[in-house]
């Protein structure tokens, strides 16, 4: 088992020729609660890939637990993947598969087992418990495009934590999303974090859906790490206005932390 610890070292990952992400040297926490800012462009989704091993950096390590990714084969890999829950940015899920949401989030425990092993009782039990769990109950047997978004939001969090992961890592789960199901989700995983002390990762393009158990924030900048460290201090506006070239002000409201543009 893995204990959710992430580190990476003098990394960095180019596209057509160019730089667009690199970190020096970060070290994730087992059980950390990191919130990615940063504006478009900035390699938010990039990071989060290298750090689960979508991505293969050009130079650099990444390690999970200690174990140097680009060392392990395709299976050892396909293996330390498992206790991974990662939830891509809605465009990159097709959301018109024709999966009802019980399948789906039996995917997610399927991905945990041998190849070709059929689920058993217990791992029924598990994705019904996390169906259950995230009050979907009633949608069990709907597909999942007929799902409101906030519903298909859920269901992606369930079928990620059908896994039994230990490090999750959520890329703009709240975009497209309505004022209420945007509080809705971030209350959801800010629970799960409190309740299973598991690692989590989570881009928000938006400061006040970073729940208050978040307690560090990584501001990203061009490819680069402008700020890393307790979320009050990254969360200043100095910083800010370097990555957004604006004039911005920080409102704390209900352990809610509102960027606001002054000019």
């Amino acid at each position: 088992m893995m204990g959710g610890h992430i580190s990476l070292s003098s990394v960095e990952v180019r596209l057509s020729g160019r730089s667009i992400l690199a970190v020096k040297d970060m070290q994730i926490r087992q059980g950390e609660f990191v919130g990615i800012i940063g504006t478009n462009g900035a390699g938010k989704t990039t990071f989060l890939k290298v750090c689960c091993g979508l991505i293969k950096p050009a130079r650099g390590i990444v390690k999970l637990d200690g174990r140097d990714m680009a060392g392990l084969n395709a299976w050892s890999k396909a293996n330390v993947r498992k206790h991974i829950g990662y939830i891509p940015q809605a465009a990159e899920y097709n959301a018109e598969l024709p999966f009802t949401l019980r399948e789906l989030v039996s995917m997610g425990r399927a991905s945990v087992k041998p190849l070709l092993s059929p689920l058993n009782r217990v791992d029924y039990e598990i994705v019904d418990n996390w169906i259950d769990r995230l009050d979907l109950s009633e949608r069990r047997s709907q597909t999942f495009r007929s799902l409101s978004g906030g519903e298909q939001q859920k269901a992606l969090i369930a079928r990620a934590m059908a896994q039994d992961p230990e490090i999750l890592m959520l890329d703009e789960p709240c975009s497209n999303l309505d004022f209420n199901w945007k509080y809705q989700i971030t209350e959801i995983i800010e629970q799960l974090h409190s309740e299973s002390k598991i690692t989590i990762l989570m881009v928000s393009h938006e400061t006040n859906l970073l729940p208050e158990g978040c307690k560090r924030a990584i501001l990203l900048h061009e490819g680069g790490i402008l700020a890393d460290g307790d979320i009050e201090d990254v969360l200043d506006p100095n910083s800010l206005e370097k990555a957004y070239r604006c004039r911005i002000d920080v409102l704390k409201l209900a352990g809610r932390r509102y960027t606001v543009n002054k000019s």
